[in-house]
């Protein structure tokens, strides 16, 4: 069942149309690769170049511009990047300990999404919401890791163009979008109830911060 949701949004700062909170950088930030281990935070007027303990398979924010996610398992909070010392090695936090590949985080909320893959060629993948530091799967619907589902279940509802993202308060998560759309209702998850969902442009453009 998809339900219709009226969403009341808490009034939050918005930078370029997007809600953020204090720790998050805005629109305009970077993170590169210098060289080795070696990354580069830009934003508006500064910059930080940081030595992380290791080499980066990836860079990118999360949703939410509060952390950067340097592998397919790992993450560092831009805090940590924003005060980092020439001398010193920032060390990258491991979202749980079997993570597969990691697609976002939300520290405040204590939640990352990731994705498992359940075929190969090409890749088609399920996804996964849960607690950081927990492998624990807490969304049961379709297109999710869940408990007790056969292999084959899973690969028939795998799809190699999923990106799951949390919403900046951290209550939903977007499994297959890419943006908000032009006018269309949007199906999303509602996280703590395992539920479909439908919000609008409106709301989309308020809750997520689509990469």
């Amino acid at each position: 069942m998809i339900v219709r949701l009226v969403l009341v949004v808490v009034p939050m700062i918005l930078f370029c149309g997007t809600a953020f909170s204090n720790g998050a950088l805005g629109q305009g930030a970077t993170v590169s690769k210098i060289s080795g281990s070696e990354i580069l935070v830009k934003d508006l007027d500064s910059e930080h170049r940081c030595t992380i303990d290791q080499i980066p398979e990836e860079l990118k924010f999360s949703s939410d511009r509060e952390a950067v996610i340097v592998s397919g398992t790992s993450y560092i909070p831009v805090a940590k990047l924003m005060d980092c010392h020439p001398t010193s090695i920032v060390h990258a936090r491991i979202a749980a300990p079997h993570v597969g590949f990691l697609s976002d985080i939300n520290l405040r909320a204590g939640l990352y999404a990731s994705l498992t893959p359940v075929y190969v060629n090409p890749l088609g993948f399920v996804a996964i919401v849960a607690k950081i530091g927990s492998d624990r799967n807490i969304v049961n619907l379709p297109k999710f890791d869940r408990k007790g589902v056969s292999m084959s279940k899973l690969r028939m509802e795998g799809s190699p163009l999923m990106s799951p993202t949390l919403s900046l308060d951290g209550r939903y998560v977007s499994v297959d979008l890419h943006g908000c759309g032009e006018g269309d209702d949007l199906e999303v998850v509602d996280i703590r109830l395992s539920q479909k969902v439908r919000i609008s442009r409106d709301s989309c453009l308020r809750l997520f911060n689509f990469r």
